[in-house]
């Protein structure tokens, strides 16, 4: 494999591994959405505990990553896709980083 075709499927899990994040919050945040705009009796914990979770989904979303993000490097190391495996990785920690230092950011304006 060459020098370039092997950076340009890094750049290709890259993309793919933000694509999929972004994915994942604009699926969360449409599914809050919905329940949220559903007429819901205040005596139903269903509701509230869904939201709940779909919430902290979108918060922590560098952390439920994991639950596509492992899968999918599995199955590019059986494929023996090692520059798109790598991709995917440096994707998801870029990801992971850029939530963690969003989290900072928003903790820090709540404590004030």
């Amino acid at each position: 494999m060459s020098q370039s075709n092997e950076w340009q499927r890094i750049i290709r899990g890259i993309i793919l591994s933000i694509s999929l994040a972004i994915a994942v919050f604009t699926i969360v945040l449409f599914l809050a959405s919905i329940i949220q705009s559903l007429v819901i009796v205040p005596t139903n914990n269903w509701a509230y505990s869904a939201i709940t979770l779909l919430s902290a989904v979108s918060y922590f979303i560098g952390v439920t990553q994991l639950l596509y993000i492992i899968p999918l490097i599995i199955v590019f190391w059986r494929q023996r896709r090692f520059a798109l495996m790598k991709g995917v990785i440096i994707g998801a920690v870029i990801v992971a980083l850029v939530n963690f230092g969003c989290f900072l950011f928003v903790m820090n304006q709540l404590s004030r």
